[in-house]
């Protein structure tokens, strides 16, 4: 395939203030972005006749590429190898559903069977994923970890962490750093199998830098019941494909988008009765 560079020209103002001339900052003439270029028809130059997405041909990457090829090439700039794609099509199948007790899903639910029209249970779901707890912002925070921490030793990453825990109750679930921890005081062995499901070329993985890292740390905490979480999973993944902590968030959204809406389009067929809800004495209320 070939790939295309274009510049876009920009024309730069100048602000006259009444006290003298000063370049000062003014808004730009037209949206600029270096994804995508639209190339006008010959006979109505307000209608595209190619398009061009990271300088490759759309109708061309249509015909030869995949989803998730050219989800990367959107995100990167550059076409990923075989082994990057796969490594994040199965990512997308392993946070496809993130199953109905995860707040996000629970979200799209009740707004489904409470009659909420469709349009609007992606976006419930999606905004409650937006959170720090097993949501796109620890999945952020996590890629910053990683990207801090790679390059020391695992082991002595995991003893401090480790060491600065402080004891508490058992709770719902631990986090000892972003995109690692435990549930309901064991570690999570769902997310550990996806791991093991998504990196399952063992020849490949040596190639996998992030991954083998993480691998050492997360078996020096296991002996304290913590371990991978789908986020860590997430995270791993993102920065082994080149994924910056804030293009992963929108990233991890839109892998989890699909089991978010189904459940809650699912629930819009059912009786308001079908939805557990809470009885008076099962509400806790702490004092502010």
């Amino acid at each position: 395939m070939i790939k295309f560079s274009f510049i876009e020209l920009t024309v730069r103002h100048h602000v006259m203030t009444s006290e003298k001339t000063k370049r000062d900052f003014v808004y730009a003439g037209k949206a600029q972005t270096s994804i995508f270029l639209e190339k006008p028809s010959d006979t109505n130059p307000y209608i595209s006749q190619t398009n061009y997405l990271q300088g490759y041909n759309l109708k061309d990457l249509v015909a030869k590429k995949s989803f998730s090829e050219t989800l990367l090439l959107m995100f990167t700039g550059e076409l990923p190898n075989q082994s990057q794609a796969k490594l994040l099509e199965r990512l997308m199948i392993a946070l496809i559903d993130l199953g109905p007790r995860h707040p996000a899903v629970k979200a799209s639910m009740v707004a489904g069977v409470s009659k909420t029209n469709a349009e609007h249970l992606l976006p419930i779901g999606l905004s409650v994923l937006g959170g720090e707890a097993n949501g796109a912002n620890e999945v952020a925070a996590c890629v910053d970890f990683l990207t801090q921490s790679y390059q020391l030793p695992p082991k002595e990453v995991a003893a401090k962490l480790l060491e600065e825990l402080e004891p508490k109750d058992i709770q719902g679930e631990v986090h000892i750093c972003p995109g690692f921890g435990n549930q309901y005081g064991s570690i999570d062995e769902m997310a550990v199998s996806l791991v093991n499901a998504v990196f399952c070329d063992q020849q490949l993985n040596q190639s996998f830098k992030f991954y083998s890292w993480v691998k050492t740390f997360c078996l020096a905490l296991a002996p304290a019941n913590f371990s991978w979480l789908k986020t860590g999973l997430a995270a791993t993944v993102f920065c082994e494909l080149g994924i910056p902590a804030r293009e992963s968030i929108g990233l991890f959204q839109l892998l989890c988008a699909p089991g978010i809406f189904a459940h809650g389009v699912e629930q819009t067929h059912k009786p308001i009765t079908a939805m557990p809800i809470l009885k008076d004495e099962q509400h806790i209320y702490s004092p502010e």
